[in-house]
């Protein structure tokens, strides 16, 4: 068995998935079946232990030179950095993809609204951002503090000055989305090769995963929600991890590809002067690069 040595943190909504499907092929890297262990931001989780953790998700054998934790909400969880250098140490790094704020709130609002969380629209969700976060840490509510955190998952010079204060730069492999992710990956599989140390170049980089989309039916995804008859069964007989095995897939089975409506690029542009600028100015300050966010 072996712990994590590299984590992709984010950010949300940001082809982490795709990553994932990619990079799990590799003979040379392991990562667990099940995409998002969560141990670190949430603390039901993290008192299980490390040992749990390893036995649960890293139970295995073989000579890997990478073990990846693919948890991209360790970004934004305001105590995973520290919980993180305690436990796994110095010389852990990081690999962080890096999206328009503007469209990966939309795109995580699309998300909730798709998995029947939100029935909000995106501006008034928007407004009403603040109060749900605050209700959800009340009551120590991560799940639903992730759901709704659309512009809060967006600031990215907190969430990196967070890892920061216990990593060096240097630790961390930052790809820019737009110009890294959706204009191919062949220059990017490059860079997270030398990052990684390993060489990918036989990978099949064709794959996008996890689109946004819409619920084929939305009496499943009703019952997914509810704590109904079928929930309690399989809390009987199956394990967390099983039953969110089970979940994912009946997710994956509900979902239909659909186009949703872009945002009007007047409204983005407003929407990331209002919210993100001065937190990107700073990031960009920070990590010494122009991520070119402003107008697109």
């Amino acid at each position: 068995m072996s712990l994590p040595n590299f984590m992709v943190l984010g950010a949300s909504k940001s082809a982490t998935t795709t990553l994932y499907n990619i990079l799990k092929n590799h003979d040379e890297i392991y990562a667990p079946s099940f995409k998002e262990p969560h141990f670190f931001n949430i603390t039901k989780n993290f008192k299980k232990g490390l040992d749990w953790y390893e036995n649960t998700y890293y139970n295995t054998t073989g000579n890997y030179k990478a073990v990846i934790d693919f948890t991209p909400t360790y970004f934004y969880t305001h105590n995973c950095a520290q919980r993180i250098y305690e436990n796994l140490g110095p010389d852990m790094r990081f690999i962080i993809i890096l999206r328009n704020p503007v469209d990966r709130a939309y795109s995580h609002y699309l998300h909730s609204k798709r998995d029947g969380y939100e029935n909000k629209s995106f501006m008034d969700a928007l407004t009403s951002e603040k109060s749900r976060l605050d209700s959800s840490r009340q009551k120590d509510d991560i799940l639903s503090e992730l759901r709704f955190s659309y512009l809060a998952q967006g600031d990215y010079h907190r969430m990196l000055s967070d890892y920061l204060k216990y990593y060096s730069l240097d630790n961390f492999l930052i790809i820019n989305f737009e110009s890294e992710i959706t204009n191919g990956l062949e220059l990017t599989s490059k860079r997270i090769s030398e990052f990684l140390d390993i060489d990918l170049s036989h990978l099949d980089l064709d794959l996008h995963s996890n689109k946004s989309g819409k619920s084929r039916f939305a009496f499943l995804q009703k019952l997914m929600k509810k704590n109904s008859l079928w929930r309690r069964a399989l809390k009987f007989f199956f394990s967390s991890i099983t039953r969110q095995k089970i979940r994912n897939k009946i997710k994956n089975f509900n979902k239909i590809n659909h186009d949703f409506k872009p945002l009007n690029q007047q409204l983005k542009i407003e929407l990331y002067n209002k919210y993100f600028m001065e937190d990107i100015l700073s990031l960009e300050k920070l990590i010494d690069r122009n991520m070119f966010w402003s107008n697109l």
